[in-house]
């Protein structure tokens, strides 16, 4: 059986959403799907896909035999996607490969309420066990992943995939370098300011200034000794 990638994954579980929540509207156009692969509501991650992906990996399902163009009577083609005919589940199982094709891994408290909005009103239990015979199948189409850190429940996650969403799962920011510790050495003390250097302008003004004033006081000094002989 064929693999998926995260794109044809995305596709097929909308195909599914549709067909079980909002059968009026399947099979879906083009566009349809590439809203219905964008929406930010029930989607984890959210994707932003081009109309040119969602073209190529409809090609790629339709060779797959994932997906089967629907030639209505209207001028655009639809949709409809054939999980029943490539996996050989029973329709009952559709609401529950759907969540894990739009949502990733899940427990099944999780899925619960979610696959309650596609029509199957079952309890965590019951979800378990249809996962139980999923995996049990001569080629299991789930698993059950190990708990993970601070969580109650173990999750279940479909096995259609390529291994891409995993490794895209897993992708973590390269962590900042950290900075090299700055050493403790003593901080140098501050070195006096050097004297200002005197401008040479300056030092001529003041001795030009020294000068008239010993001038002065010599006119002075004369002009007392004049007073007193006369």
């Amino acid at each position: 059986m064929d693999r998926l990638d995260r794109t044809e994954q995305r596709i097929v579980g909308v195909l599914i959403e549709k067909q079980l929540a909002v059968p009026d509207s399947y099979p879906l156009s083009e566009n349809a799907l590439v809203a219905g692969c964008n929406q930010s509501s029930n989607r984890d991650p959210v994707m932003g896909l081009e109309s040119f992906q969602v073209a190529g990996a409809l090609m790629a399902l339709h060779e797959k035999e994932w997906v089967a163009r629907v030639e209505g009577g209207g001028r655009v083609p639809r949709y409809r996607h054939r999980t029943e005919e490539r996996t050989g589940v029973e329709k009952r199982f559709l609401a529950l490969f759907c969540e894990l094709l739009v949502r990733g891994p899940q427990a099944p408290g999780a899925l619960k309420p979610r696959v309650a909005r596609l029509g199957w009103h079952a309890s965590p239990a019951e979800i378990e066990q249809a996962l139980r015979e999923l995996a049990a199948l001569p080629r299991p189409l789930v698993e059950q992943l190990p708990l993970g850190p601070r969580e109650r429940d173990r999750r279940w996650r479909h096995l259609l995939g390529d291994g891409t969403e995993a490794a895209a799962a897993t992708e973590t920011a390269v962590p900042a370098p950290v900075p090299a510790p700055v050493s403790a050495a003593p901080l140098a003390a501050p070195s006096a300011p050097a004297p200002a250097a005197v401008e040479p302008d300056l030092a001529e003004r003041v001795a030009e200034l020294e000068r008239r004033v010993d001038e002065l006081q010599r006119l002075v000094d004369g002009l007392g000794s004049t007073a007193a002989s006369d």
